[in-house]
């Protein structure tokens, strides 16, 4: 697939950050670039509701603190239609020349990514992932229906939230996330019971604090179960849920 002439639109957002955007293979990136950039900032890509808009991402999804904190930049597609939550069939290719397009611009090392979405973008971060696993350093979702058919790789660690009212997405997930920890992967898992579909505030605020720990690397690691909420002591692979900093346990057990 023909790659199109790259068009950076940059404007200032505020005296912290700059917005832009780009266009690769036809599909439109928006970006938001921390205030402080160096060789080793790092990207994370957030992929919004089915055939959201990038900028309608980054504005819904508000990751900006996070990305201050951590130097991060945020990356969205505006992926739309051709089953492109399917990494293979084209976006995969797209999103990597976008990476590394954002990273030859900014003179960054090309270092491992993470990915958050929601919805057809949840099923954009766990098929990408598992399509590009030595790329991702870590990845998270709400309210997804569709994940790989075979779970081949957990290295990365995974948060997976969904609306309990949200049944169908709810069983698939619920099903696909004892299937990651049973393979030996380190997986959240958060269901909210007076929520369906919706995009939460709640799964967002751990999203969050999730990543936030992930990327400090400050981790006091404990474990709380699924079905007893009990914190620490004998918890099977199954139904075992990494809880990296106080705050993820306060959120996780609300």
């Amino acid at each position: 697939m023909r790659t199109t002439p790259w068009i950076w639109l940059l404007v200032l957002v505020s005296t912290s950050c700059i917005a832009g955007s780009f266009d690769i293979d036809g599909v439109r990136f928006f970006y938001r670039a921390p205030s402080r950039v160096s060789r080793t900032s790092r990207i994370m890509v957030l992929f919004g509701g089915r055939n959201w808009t990038g900028d309608k991402t980054l504005r819904i999804f508000h990751f900006d603190d996070l990305a201050e904190r951590h130097n991060l930049f945020l990356l969205s597609p505006s992926f739309k239609n051709r089953e492109y939550w399917e990494p293979e069939k084209w976006s995969g290719k797209t999103l990597q020349r976008a990476i590394s397009a954002l990273c030859r611009k900014y003179q960054m090392r090309e270092g491992r990514v993470f990915f958050y979405g929601y919805s057809a973008g949840g099923q954009c971060s766990a098929l990408f992932y598992n399509w590009m696993p030595e790329q991702v350093a870590a990845w998270g979702l709400h309210g997804c229906g569709v994940y790989p058919a075979r779970v081949r790789y957990v290295k990365a660690p995974a948060l997976i939230t969904c609306g309990v009212n949200d049944k169908e997405r709810f069983q698939i997930s619920r099903h696909f996330v004892y299937r990651y920890r049973e393979t030996g992967g380190n997986l959240l898992w958060k269901p909210f019971l007076r929520n369906g579909h919706e995009l939460n505030r709640e799964a967002l605020e751990l999203a969050k604090a999730w990543f936030d720990a992930l990327l400090s690397g400050d981790r006091d690691l404990c474990y709380g179960e699924d079905e007893t909420g009990q914190i620490g002591g004998n918890i099977d692979i199954e139904f075992r849920n990494p809880l990296y900093s106080k705050k993820i346990m306060e959120l996780w057990k609300r």
